[in-house]
């Protein structure tokens, strides 16, 4: 019995009737094909997502990322100036790497093994072995490459465009200024890194809906969505902008907290997936979130095209990264942000987010693979999207009008 049924039950699709209700096509959206034309259109064009600024607290300090669909490996480095600046893993001599692990601190800068070029953290090139041996050579423009680089509330993007559109303001639009604040003071918890044979549309579209977590969350965190009056975690609220995109989740008001959660609460913290509804009620957050004042909310899911998920709980917040490697392939990095363990409070919170998350994800993961080997067998041609799927809809719908640009 699906019962209590709401009034309108396509409340979402009617406020986006532009996006309508039809079966989804999708003989072409998952070939290598259309993800060379993704490759070209959208990740070498759109700003990234990559870090957070807490990553590199000192000079020097660095973290190299790996971009397969650019065939890129680029440096976040925080320079001796203290400006966090970006470039490609490439020296200007035999195009060798010249950071070879995956972070650490490099206050004299880079050397390349090969013939131990060396470039500053400002990405110019200081030393060259006999370089009198180059007389063509300038070393003031062979230094290392720059990636177009900008901060958004702690976060480090990039654009691999050697020149952007758009600011990273502007492609933020709406976002730019509404979270101020909210990740401020907040520090790495846990992270973690799976790649699933999967295409990146595919891994967001797990998600970005709660429709699913009457069944699949069953075991974990189900209760934190779904009553009895709301039994598969309907979403009412959803806001869809140009590119991006959110939705607010409502809680279960009548959620009992685990053992665990009962003893954070008492000493003080409300740091898990026990929804804080006096905060709610207070409209103590940031404008951009919770952006309709629910006072039973939960979460907000904020989807920044193309490939990165934010969900901002009660005083701590997930990212989740989709990093296409190939068209059946995604890399995916999520990581943890909460205030400092300065007590048992938040030192037990922290542990306890750091595994329930991880429960969480590894039984969304779980049928990512599975569809994938069943699009690709050709045995269905379209896939039926609900009213509570309307942000897999819109992400779909964004990614066709970029592939049709000129």
């Amino acid at each position: 019995m699906n019962k209590p049924t709401p009034a309108n039950p396509l409340r979402l699709s009617t406020d986006y009737p532009e996006l309508g209700t039809a079966p989804l096509d999708i003989t072409r959206r998952f070939t290598s094909d259309y993800f060379d034309l993704e490759r070209t259109k959208i990740f070498s064009k759109t700003w990234l997502w990559l870090a957070m600024a807490y990553d590199l607290p000192n000079p020097g300090d660095y973290v190299v990322k790996e971009l397969e669909h650019a065939k890129a490996s680029i440096i976040l480095v925080r320079g001796n100036d203290n400006q966090i600046r970006g470039f490609h893993n490439s020296c200007s001599h035999r195009t060798n790497r010249v950071a070879y692990a995956p972070s650490g601190n490099a206050p004299k800068g880079f050397t390349c093994r090969f013939h131990g070029w060396n470039y500053g953290t400002d990405g110019t090139l200081n030393f060259v072995p006999q370089d009198d041996l180059f007389p063509e050579l300038d070393l003031s423009c062979n230094g290392l490459t720059p990636v177009a680089t900008d901060l958004w509330e702690g976060s480090i993007f990039i654009n691999l465009d050697p020149e952007p559109e758009e600011t990273l303001a502007e492609f933020l639009g709406e976002f730019a200024n509404s979270y101020a604040g909210f990740f401020d003071g907040m520090e790495q918890a846990c992270a973690y890194s799976v790649e699933v044979n999967a295409n990146w549309k595919i891994c967001i579209d797990a998600f970005v809906e709660t429709y699913h977590f009457a069944f699949v969350h069953q075991s974990t965190a189900a209760g934190v969505l779904t009553s009895k009056d709301n039994p598969y975690g309907r979403l009412e609220i959803c806001r869809l902008y140009d590119k991006h995109r959110v939705v607010s989740a409502r809680a279960n008001t009548g959620y009992t907290p685990t053992p665990t959660e009962a003893v954070i609460a008492s000493l003080g913290m409300q740091q898990t997936l026990n929804p804080d509804f006096a905060q709610a009620a207070e409209n103590r957050l940031p404008e951009g979130i919770n952006p309709a004042k629910l006072n039973d909310w939960a979460t907000d899911i904020l989807v920044l095209f193309p490939g990165t998920v934010i969900y901002p709980w009660t005083g701590w917040f997930e990212i989740m990264n989709f990093i296409p490697v190939s068209h059946n392939k995604t890399r995916w990095e999520m990581r943890i942000g909460m205030q400092p363990a300065t007590n048992a409070g938040t030192w037990l919170s922290q542990e306890y987010n750091s595994t329930l998350i991880r429960d969480v994800v590894r039984q969304d993961w779980t049928n990512l693979e599975m569809i994938q080997q069943n699009i690709e067998s050709g045995a269905k041609k379209e896939m039926h999207l609900g009213d509570q799927e309307i942000m897999l809809r819109h992400q779909y719908d964004v990614v066709d009008r970029y592939i049709n640009s000129k």
